[in-house]
């Protein structure tokens, strides 16, 4: 027998904290007993959501998890309902939106920034709120996954593919909930992914473990799309190390300090005690997202923080294998749902044969992949250019048009350039 939903609270602006200023955001006693996916805490969005004209209410939901070192753990995700519900062929789309929020704090997780006005930046990166909104629009729900779990675990690729299939788990358990606007039944629904970059990592590690971690889901998943994919994360070491983006392979090396002790304690014994790039300057990241690191660390050399530099790393056996088990895609398996996968050739942040051997991985096993290589722009300009060719192709699983009996790698080179780089 599946477990009861706690009640629904209400909440109020007044509500409306920090994460690490909100009670709300702790688990339970005993939840370690629940099994993934149950949902341990749910109200409603404080201050409702406001910033998105076409949604009817929100929900935080925290529910329970699964670690990337196999741990009982928790996560949050917001449920947005739209407020007039789209219907193909008697479902509904639930669409689980993983935001690239690259952060080692709670702080700067959706569940809190995505009700707020969106922050501008001067790197030209489009915000997310824009996009959610043009989703309800379709009359799409839109769960959105705080997938780095409690402890912010940036680079934790495990954590939030397990989180990212949980918080599924515990929207499809509100089906037939009289409180909440969803479905009668699980089965009414239809669900997908979608993330670019960083929330590439959550969406393609969740699509690789569903099949062992998550078997139940396969009935209604239809598919996944992944923009921008970090095929291998730990390329960071050598293709960001002194550029602008140097910053965010702090906040990678701080969220996986975050998950593993070990890792934690070998990169603080390092860590330099005097100068300019002491231990205060580099763990100063952990209040940070990529856009105040990009300002911080900016080309600068990550390993002048460390007294033996990059040998620190390679003496560090844990880091060795987070390499493999968090930051190389396809290691946990192959998924068995169709995909479309989208870059710029110019990828300046993760590079494009990373990709193009990562599909090459995929062939071997037959997957479902449409694959796009856009020949024009880079890494923040193909979040635009690419924005609508997934919005349609999400659209076509969702609707069952997408042909979904035909296997294999199809690449494309495309040339799409209606980004617009603001001026400052």
């Amino acid at each position: 027998m599946a477990p009861s939903t706690p009640d629904i609270t209400s909440s109020n602006g007044s509500d409306h904290l920090l994460p690490t200023q909100d009670p709300w955001y702790t688990a339970p006693a005993d939840f370690e007993a629940s099994r993934p996916g149950t949902i341990l805490r749910i109200r409603t969005v404080p201050g409702e959501p406001a910033v998105f004209s076409n949604a009817a209410t929100a929900y935080h939901i925290l529910y329970r998890t699964t670690g990337s070192r196999y741990q009982a753990t928790w996560a949050v995700t917001s449920l947005v309902i739209p407020k007039k519900a789209s219907v193909f062929s008697g479902h509904n789309a639930l669409l689980s939106y993983q935001i690239a929020y690259n952060t080692p704090t709670i702080d700067w997780g959706p569940s809190y920034r995505i009700f707020q006005p969106p922050l501008p930046n001067n790197y030209g990166i489009p915000t997310d709120h824009e996009k959610i909104d043009i989703m309800l629009g379709r009359g799409w729900f839109v769960a959105i996954p705080d997938f780095e779990g409690p402890r912010a675990a940036f680079g934790a690729t495990v954590q939030a593919g397990h989180a990212t299939l949980d918080g599924i788990r515990a929207v499809l358990s509100l089906a037939g909930n009289p409180d909440v606007s969803l479905p009668s039944s699980a089965d009414k629904l239809k669900y997908a992914m979608w993330g670019y970059s960083g929330g590439s990592l959550a969406s393609e590690k969740a699509a690789e473990l569903q099949v062992q971690y998550a078997p139940e889901l396969a009935p209604g998943f239809v598919g996944a799309a992944l923009g921008g994919l970090v095929s291998n994360l730990g390329v960071l070491y050598t293709l960001t190390n002194k550029t602008p983006y140097t910053g965010n392979l702090v906040l990678v090396l701080l969220g996986v300090m975050n998950e593993y002790p070990e890792v934690d304690a070998h990169l603080r014994s390092r860590l330099k005690t005097e100068g300019p790039h002491d231990a205060a300057a580099f763990l100063k990241g952990r209040e940070m997202d990529s856009l105040q690191a990009f300002h911080a660390y900016g080309n600068q050399d990550i390993f002048e923080y460390f007294v033996g530099g990059q040998a620190d790393f390679e003496a560090c056996q844990a880091l060795r294998k987070i390499e493999k088990v968090e930051w190389m895609l396809g290691y946990h398996g192959v998924p068995e749902i169709p995909l479309f996968i989208y870059k710029a050739i110019g990828d300046e942040m993760t590079p494009i044969a990373d990709t193009d051997a990562h599909m090459e991985h995929l062939k071997r096993f037959n997957a479902s992949v449409r694959y796009e290589r856009n020949t024009a722009g880079g890494h923040v300009s193909e979040i635009v250019n690419g924005q609508d060719r997934a919005m349609e192709w999400l659209a076509s699983v969702f609707d069952g048009s997408y042909d979904t009996s035909e296997k294999g790698i199809r690449t494309q080179d495309v040339t799409v350039d209606v980004y617009k780089p603001p001026k400052f």
